[in-house]
């Protein structure tokens, strides 16, 4: 991995962000994570815990996507 942010995608389950990186919530309040710290954040929209990951997404069998796939763009 290199010295910068990196998102990895847990199948079925969140994103683990590894910083640094400063995330922004909805409401604009900044999450700082360090160089080399791991947060989860939730992809499955059922944490209590949002933005982070509080492992909901086992109770409610939440199924990902199985690869990443961009938005289309127009042109």
């Amino acid at each position: 991995m290199t010295g910068g942010p990196t998102i990895r995608m847990e199948a079925n389950g969140p994103y683990i962000v590894t910083g640094p990186i400063t995330i922004l919530d909805a409401d604009g309040r900044e999450h700082r994570v360090a160089e080399g710290h791991t947060v989860k954040l939730c992809r499955c929209g059922h944490s209590a815990k949002k933005p982070y990951c509080d492992e909901t997404h086992r109770r409610v069998d939440f199924v990902s996507r199985p690869s990443f796939e961009p938005e289309p763009t127009e042109r």
